[in-house]
């Protein structure tokens, strides 16, 4: 029998900070500070306090608060991002390495492969299908296939989707597509077409979603035999996992040594 524990504490502190950190409190106490601040310039520092200027400038001010305690940066209020960032720039930081555990540093990058004292991983990236001018039909044969390959998955995977800033090599498949299907007097338009595309990517901060599925077994890496058979049964999955996916039109790529140390580099990062 499991022993639950409950944290009075933690708990307090956030039903305090769920009542006391609202957007409604935060823009009446900071609607207050700022008709005090006002307040105290025109009475002590011009020294010339006249109502109609006073209610005047403290509706402009007041408004342009609101307006900035509404504001969100990806999906989150400004209101909650403004003191994480002042308290992140404030506080002391550590260097991370001594920090990482060993589990995170004691491996390899070799053979489009992540090597580890016991274990051989591989990384896949699903290239995603667009079902958005599927039919009903369609998009529900397209789920049903998706939840077989799910099922009869040949080993335990790990799903990660991670958003990242646009290059533009994220748009060479359709770039390419282009030029399969160009002609002599399309090319030029085509040409324009990538340099129009190449300055938009650079210029703005576009975001791209990408999905990876991720394999392991186990084998004793120092022991030649056992990372043979450890190779031989990841190359076993890796085929029946593609064959899988590509009847339910998914695509999917191992990722290469320089692709692995990219992928390391941003989750350890």
């Amino acid at each position: 029998m499991k022993t639950v524990r409950i944290y009075k504490d933690d708990i307090r502190v956030n039903v305090l900070r769920s009542l006391l950190f609202t957007d409604t409190v935060l823009a009446v106490i900071g609607g207050l500070c700022i008709a005090g601040i006002l307040y105290t310039i025109f009475m002590h520092g011009l020294h010339l306090f006249h109502l109609g200027y006073y209610l005047s400038t403290l509706f402009v001010f007041e408004l342009a608060f609101v307006a900035l305690l509404t504001q969100k940066i990806d999906n989150q209020p400004i209101s909650r991002l403004v003191p994480r960032a002042v308290t992140h720039s404030v506080s002391q930081k550590d260097q991370r390495s001594p920090q990482i555990d060993p589990y995170f540093t004691n491996f390899t990058i070799q053979d489009n492969m992540i090597v580890r004292p016991n274990a051989l991983i591989r990384v896949f990236e699903i290239e995603p299908y667009d079902i958005s001018l599927l039919n009903e039909q369609d998009r529900e044969h397209f789920f049903i296939k998706l939840k077989q390959m799910i099922h009869a998955l040949p080993s335990q995977g790990q799903i990660l989707v991670k958003k990242q800033k646009s290059s533009i090599g994220d748009y060479s498949k359709h770039i390419f597509s282009l030029y399969s299907k160009s002609s002599g007097k399309t090319e030029p338009l085509i040409e324009n077409y990538i340099q129009d595309l190449t300055s938009l990517v650079k210029t703005n901060e576009f975001n791209t979603i990408r999905y990876f599925v991720i394999f392991s077994v186990t084998a004793v890496t120092a022991k030649p035999k056992s990372t043979l058979t450890g190779i031989s049964k990841l190359n076993d999955i890796t085929l029946r996992f593609a064959s899988s996916a590509f009847s339910s039109n998914l695509t999917i790529r191992p990722l290469l040594n320089e692709e692995i140390i990219s992928f390391m580099k941003q989750q350890l990062r």
